[in-house]
C-alpha cells in the first residue's frame, strides 16, 4: 500500500487559509509564537538580523570596532512567560579560547559570564556553544557583549532565546540537567556555564556497570583509533558513548570489535531550525559543535582478555571534507556473576522421597456391634 500527499496543493491550501486571517492572527498575538521566538543575529557571509520577537524592545549593536556584538535583554518581568535567556554562538574555533560573553548591567557594571567559550590549543574548526544566562544577573534587564577581540571575522551568528521554567523529577544523582532544547536534547549544567569543557578521565563503578574512560581529550577522527580494551569477567552487555564534532549529517561513525561490525553510533535528532545548523560553502546543511553518539554492543562480541575495539569515519560522498574530532569516549560494560572455579554446577532434578506415616501411629478402625 502507498500514500501520496501533494505537497503543492497542501501549501495552496495552508496559503488560502491564512490569507484572510492575518491581520486577525496579528491581533490575537498568540503567546506560544510571541513569547519564545528566537532572535537570529547572521555575521557571515554578510550581516543580517531577523526580526524583533514580541519579547525584545531593542535591536542589536554589531561593533566592528571592538569586534564586540551587543545584544539588550529585557527584564524578565517585562518579557511574558520567560524566565531565563539561552544564548548560542557559533563561531570557527582556532583554539585560541574562542568568544567571550560579558554582561552589562542597567547601572553599568560589567561581569564575565565565560572568558571563552572555544578549545584552547586545539583549532575545531566550526564550532557552537550555548549558554544558559543565570536568572540572578538578568533578572533586571541588561545587555549582552559577545566578543573576539582581534578575530571577530571568525565570529559566525548570535542567536538569543528565552526559555521557560519548568518542574524536572531527575532520577540519580550523578547528572545535573538544566536546559532542554527544542528537540528534547538534555543539557547538563557543565554544558551552558560558560566554562571551557574539562575531559571526563578516570573510571567508575556503579553496582555491576563500570563505566571505562577509552580516551578523555581532544583528538582528531581522520580515518579511525582503535581502543585495546581488556576484559576480565562475565560481561552481560556494553555501551559506548564519546562527543564527536565536525561529524556531516550524512556521514557515520562506525564501530567494530575484534573485526566483526557492532553498528554506527546513534546520535540525537535535532530541528532545522536550530541556530548551530547552517549551510557550508556548498549550499549543504551542516551542524556545528559536539554532538553525543551512544551503541549498545552484545555481549557475544567480546572475548576474555585483550579486545580490539575500532571507531571508524564513514564519510559521505558529498561532503566538503571538515575535520572531524573526538572527545570524552567512554566505555560502559555491565558485568554478570560467574562461579569461581568452571562451570556453574548442574541443578538436582531428583524428588525426594514422599513422606509416609508410621504404621503404628495410625488409628484403630472403629467396630460397630448390633448390626444383623
Amino acid at each position: 500500500m502507498r500514500y501520496a500527499r501533494s505537497l503543492p496543493a497542501l501549501g495552496a491550501i495552508v496559503l488560502t487559509c491564512f490569507s484572510g486571517a492575518v491581520s486577525a492572527a496579528e491581533d490575537a498575538s498568540l503567546a506560544t509564537g510571541r513569547n519564545f521566538a528566537p532572535f537570529l543575529l547572521q555575521l557571515k557571509p554578510s550581516v543580517q538580523m531577523s526580526p524583533l520577537p514580541g519579547w525584545m524592545q531593542l535591536p542589536a549593536v554589531v561593533q566592528e570596532e571592538t569586534a564586540t556584538v551587543e545584544i539588550p535583554l529585557p527584564a524578565l518581568w517585562q518579557a511574558p512567560a520567560a524566565e531565563y535567556f539561552a544564548v548560542t554562538v557559533v563561531f570557527h574555533d582556532g583554539g585560541d579560547g574562542g568568544p567571550a560573553l560579558e554582561w552589562r548591567a542597567a547601572n553599568g557594571t560589567t561581569s564575565v559570564l565565560s572568558q571563552g567559550l572555544g578549545e584552547s590549543g586545539t583549532a575545531l574548526g566550526l564550532n557552537a556553544r550555548t549558554v544558559l544566562l543565570p536568572q540572578s544577573i538578568t533578572r533586571e534587564g541588561g545587555t549582552l557583549l559577545v566578543s573576539y577581540y582581534a578575530r571577530f571575522d571568525r565570529l559566525v551568528s548570535v542567536a538569543a532565546r528565552p526559555a521557560r521554567g519548568n518542574l524536572l523529577a531527575i532520577l540519580g544523582g550523578d547528572s545535573d540537567p538544566v536546559l532542554v532544547d527544542e528537540a528534547l536534547r538534555v543539557l547538563e549544567r557543565r554544558e551552558v556555564d560558560g566554562l571551557r569543557p574539562q575531559p571526563l578521565t578516570g573510571d567508575l563503578r556503579r553496582g555491576a556497570v563500570v563505566e571505562a574512560e577509552l580516551s578523555a581529550p581532544v583528538q582528531p577522527l581522520e580515518d579511525e583509533v582503535e581502543f585495546i580494551v581488556p576484559i576480565d569477567g562475565l560481561v552481560e552487555g556494553t555501551m559506548i558513548r564519546l562527543d564527536v564534532l565536525g561529524l556531516d549529517p550524512e556521514a557515520a561513525i562506525e564501530v567494530r570489535v575484534n573485526s566483526l561490525l557492532a553498528g554506527a553510533l546513534n546520535f540525537p535528532s535535532f530541528r532545522l531550525d536550530d541556530p548551530a545548523l547552517l549551510p557550508d560553502s556548498l549550499g549543504r546543511l551542516i551542524i556545528a559543535g559536539w554532538r553525543t553518539g551512544t551503541l549498545f554492543i552484545p555481549a557475544r562480541f567480546w572475548l576474555d582478555g585483550e579486545n580490539s575495539l575500532v571507531v571508524s569515519l564513514k564519510r559521505s560522498a558529498v561532503e566538503t571534507g571538515r575535520p572531524v574530532f573526538l572527545r570524552n569516549a567512554v566505555l560502559h560494560l555491565r558485568f554478570g556473576n560467574r562461579e569461581q572455579d568452571g562451570d556453574p554446577p548442574e541443578p538436582d532434578l531428583t524428588l525426594p522421597d514422599p513422606l509416609l506415616p508410621d504404621p503404628e501411629e495410625l488409628p484403630l478402625p472403629e467396630i460397630i456391634t448390633g448390626l444383623r
